[in-house]
């Protein structure tokens, strides 16, 4: 009986040391496991902050590319084209773009005339206005800051206000200064960094050579299409722009007026004429001397009504430097472009009707002298 409880007691110990080296093992395994899963984590982390690394480094890596090919792209695009008011919009809207601004606006020098203004997403009122204030000066100023200020009624009324801008001065090829380019942001300010800063500077810089190109042949153009004795614009430039502004009137179904008209005088009188006719004229029309004391305005979107608001108004401007016979009207042939109409017929329209102009002003003043 003795014997058999302590086979028992010995049995009970065994299988107690046997479970508490079960439980030491797992407890080693475990420590040893959890040990490995550390590493294993850390690996894993560690490799997810190097994949993240990377993916940050590639995502600025494409960013910088596409900042690249936007800046090569632009420069394509203005480098094919010599005509600056396409050089400028082009130039305006991927600035815009690429600085991630609202609006932009262009201000090249122009030598002896006022200067070239070019804007993009501003209303006409906002364009008028002094934005810029004092431009960077090269040599000077890098870069000026614009921040606008309104009174509460006036943020309250304009959701859309302008609220700030960055202005960089427009070099040309050989680094001269030629101008200024702006952006602007509404709504609410931005700080800018300086990274920011240094690729507006590098779009000023690819920009500002291509904008000084196409002014300079705007300019050439512009002294070859003008006439020397009046300023306005000659024979060849009127016969080529009446031909396009017919084609577009019968394309989009628009009015356009003619109104053809003699300058009689000495040379000096019709130098004063061309003067008085460009003040005369809107802004809109196109003014043209055709030799021999003849003149001609284009009246693009207007009719037989708005022509003969401009011969009032050229009688007044020029009623004192036009040596008329009659002495009392500006003889003038007034016409409106008919849908069959091309540039040649609406032009020979013209010219007979400043011919029974001329007849009738005869006529009259031969009336006169027979009474």
């Amino acid at each position: 009986m003795v014997l058999l409880d302590q086979g028992a007691t010995w049995a009970g110990v065994g299988a107690l040391a046997l479970s508490a080296l079960l439980l030491v093992l797992g407890i080693l395994l475990f420590a040893r496991w959890r040990r490995a899963a550390e590493r294993e984590v850390g690996r894993i982390r560690a490799t997810g902050e190097r994949t993240e690394k990377l993916l940050t480094e590639l995502s600025r890596a494409l960013g910088d590319a596409r900042d690249e090919r936007g800046r090569l792209a632009a420069l394509g695009e203005l480098g094919t084209t010599l005509d600056l008011d396409a050089a400028l919009e082009r130039a305006l809207r991927v600035v815009s773009d690429l600085a991630d601004a609202d609006a932009a606006m262009i201000v090249l020098r122009h030598e002896e005339d006022e200067p070239i203004t070019a804007a993009y997403g501003l209303t006409a009122e906002e364009s008028a206005r002094d934005l810029l204030g004092v431009p960077p000066e090269a040599g000077k100023a890098r870069a000026v800051k614009l921040g606008y200020l309104y009174t509460a009624e006036e943020a309250a009324n304009d959701e859309f206000r302008l609220s700030g801008g960055l202005a960089v001065p427009l070099a040309g090829e050989h680094g001269e200064r030629i101008g200024t380019l702006a952006v602007f942001w509404r709504r609410a300010d931005r700080a800018l960094a300086n990274d920011e800063l240094e690729r507006f500077e590098e779009l000023a810089t690819t920009f500002g050579p291509a904008l000084e190109n196409a002014r300079l042949y705007s300019e050439a153009r512009r002294l070859a299409d003008t006439d020397p004795l009046t300023n306005l614009r000659n024979r060849r430039y009127f016969s080529e722009r009446l031909r396009r502004e017919c084609a577009r009137a019968r394309r989009y179904e628009r009015g356009l007026g003619l109104l053809l008209f003699e300058a009689e005088g000495d040379l000096d009188d019709i130098f004063t004429a061309g003067e008085r006719i460009q003040s005369a004229v809107r802004s809109t029309d196109i003014a043209a001397h055709l030799g021999d004391g003849r003149f001609a305005v284009i009246m693009p979107e207007a009719g037989q009504a708005d022509a003969e608001r401009l011969h009032r108004r050229l009688q007044f401007a020029l009623g004192g430097r036009v040596d008329n016979e009659d002495g009392a009207r500006l003889r003038a042939g007034l016409v409106e472009l008919r849908n069959e109409d091309d540039a040649a017929m609406f032009l020979r329209r013209a010219e007979e009707a400043l011919g029974r102009a001329e007849q009738a002003a005869h006529e009259r003043c031969a009336a006169a002298q027979s009474l």
